[in-house]
């Protein structure tokens, strides 16, 4: 389960006691909040499930707009009305005070945190040194307050009427303030403005960014609709985005030509508006009931996303395809996901984009979009090549895998614009290929990633830090026994040293020969040697064709 919870805490109850029963609620070990509620506050806390607890950080950074009650006079140990009382006064103000105590304390400036605070010093919770009777010096944190609003505030006539012990002024206002502001201390600094002691009475968190509390859900509310399965009612995607973005969204396997188009359509535009540019990629778990039949990928998950932050997006979005996921109907996708989680502006696509419950959103229904939800739409055509035929086809990633199935790593590096590659760690194989004096650096395939054709390749292998042109040979070794697992051998050329447990890196370059059987050793040695002045003669026409390139 990945995914941001706006909970509406309620008062009596630790943002670690809220943590605890969505544990118990949703069956889920991974979580945190994104900014502690004291026990008396109520309001917006927001959970971040599973994946999403990356977004915390980003989430605490978010503007947050709290409802406050104070009690004027008052001086407590912790700030707020639940501490104890350290000093009274009768003190009671104008509306008119009030408001320039307010206007005095706009704009960024320091706050030292209170001693009873969640906030660590050397590991350790300033509140759990507090209980200790332990005052410690603290940082002042520097924070902005944007807006305070006056609410209400108790007449000095009606607080004369009451008896003596209730002779306090209450106060309630609305403030708009920047990560880090104690609410509390500010109480407390609006009486010193005032010229007297102040005390937190009561507080509310209304928003924390976009997140707004009439959208918040209680722990009852959501214990229930867990038990109607009904998780999108509570739980929003692990995607969030603090600024306005140009985006566009795909599989994007490969990152080939034509996607590689899309994204420069991306970056220009991102420049020209001001806006953020990213990239949203689903993204499947290998036990996905959704990779049931597929086949495997150009890319894994951890190559995939290095090379989206390569291409130059600020902000790669992997976006989990489960099942309630793909259950989303496309407009859903496109109000929960795209505009109100990821803020788009302008969305860049392909022409055969599809999205939603059974890939039911295209391009005519994105057009159909624009005005309602307010963003731009920019459709960028196909990338063209030409098969093996001599036909006009679509550069895509069904194409370049059915390109290396057939071995052609040459036209597939052209359409990816690199080599096609495939890491892995060194394993001990049978040193077959040492005993004919070719050594060679053997890995496995990784599960779910595609593998060339099987055959002798001309390749080059990155290995501690350095690049070695090689042989390399996809296959079970027939010639050995039938019982073989698939490997990738490969023998690098002017390298003698002990790498196993290695990582390497192999880029197929060019095909040599298919897959062989035969019939003993030294016909395979044989056939080895050949292979290897087939490569060598590679090496030399690569270098031959750079230096007259560097000639020009």
């Amino acid at each position: 389960m990945d995914g941001i919870i706006n909970v509406n805490k309620e008062a009596g109850m630790t943002s670690f006691d809220v943590l605890r029963a969505l544990k118990r609620i949703l069956h889920e070990k991974k979580m945190g909040h994104a900014g502690t509620l004291d026990p008396m506050a109520e309001g917006v806390l927001l959970v971040c499930v599973g994946k999403a607890t990356k977004l915390v950080e980003s989430l605490m950074s978010e503007v947050k707009v709290y409802r406050a009650e104070m009690l004027l006079g008052i001086e407590t140990d912790t700030e707020d009305s639940t501490g104890k009382l350290l000093s009274e006064e009768e003190r009671t103000v104008t509306e008119e005070e009030v408001l320039s105590a307010f206007q005095a304390l706009l704009g960024k400036r320091e706050q030292i945190p209170p001693m009873y605070s969640a906030k660590k010093v050397d590991g350790k919770r300033l509140y759990s040194m507090a209980r200790e009777g332990i005052v410690i010096e603290r940082k002042p944190s520097q924070i902005e307050i944007f807006s305070i609003e006056l609410l209400s505030m108790t007449a000095p006539e009606s607080v004369a009427a009451l008896s003596c012990r209730e002779k306090h002024q209450r106060i309630t206002f609305r403030v708009k303030c920047s990560k880090g502001t104690y609410i509390r201390t500010l109480c407390t600094e609006i009486g010193e403005k005032l010229g007297t002691k102040a005390c937190m009475s009561a507080l509310f968190r209304e928003e924390v960014g976009e997140f707004q509390f009439k959208e918040s859900k209680t722990l009852s509310e959501i214990e229930k609709e867990m038990k109607k399965g009904d998780l999108s009612s509570f739980l929003k995607p692990a995607l969030y985005s603090k600024v306005p973005t140009a985006l566009t969204f795909g599989k994007f396997d490969g990152v080939h030509l034509g996607h590689q188009k899309i994204f420069s359509s991306v970056f220009g535009i991102a420049k020209e508006e001001g806006l953020k540019p990213a990239v949203l990629s689903f993204t499947m778990e290998k036990d996905s009931f959704f990779l049931q039949g597929r086949k495997d990928m150009l890319s894994t998950e951890e190559e995939h996303f290095t090379r989206l932050k390569n291409a130059g997006f600020h902000e790669v979005y992997l976006y989990p395809l489960t099942v309630e996921a793909a259950r989303m109907s496309p407009e859903d996708f496109v109000k929960i996901i795209l505009i109100e989680s990821l803020k788009v502006k302008h969305l860049v696509v392909g022409t055969d984009c599809s999205f939603g419950y059974k890939g039911a959103g295209n391009v005519e229904l994105l057009e159909s979009l624009q005005q309602k939800y307010g963003f731009k739409l920019t459709v960028v055509d196909k990338v063209l090549t030409l098969n093996p035929a001599g036909e006009e086809v679509e550069v895509s990633s069904s194409y370049i895998r059915k390109a290396l199935e057939e071995g052609r790593v040459e036209e597939a590096a052209a359409l990816l614009g690199r080599p096609y590659s495939i890491n892995g760690s060194v394993v001990h194989g049978k040193a077959i290929g040492k005993s004919l004096s070719f050594p060679t650096a053997n890995i496995f395939p990784k599960e779910g990633k595609l593998c060339p054709e099987e055959g002798v390749y001309y390749t080059r292998v990155m290995v501690l830090g350095e690049e070695y042109d090689a042989m390399t040979n996809i296959g079970r070794n027939p010639s050995i026994s039938a019982e073989n697992p698939l490997t990738i051998e490969s023998h690098l050329l002017e390298f003698d040293r002990d790498i196993y447990g290695e990582k390497i890196r192999v880029s197929f370059i060019k095909r040599i020969r298919e897959q062989k059987h035969f019939p003993n050793l030294d016909a395979l040695k044989a056939q080895l040697k050949a292979d290897l002045r087939t490569v060598e003669n590679c090496v030399k026409s690569k270098k031959t064709l750079t230096v007259e390139r560097g000639m020009q």
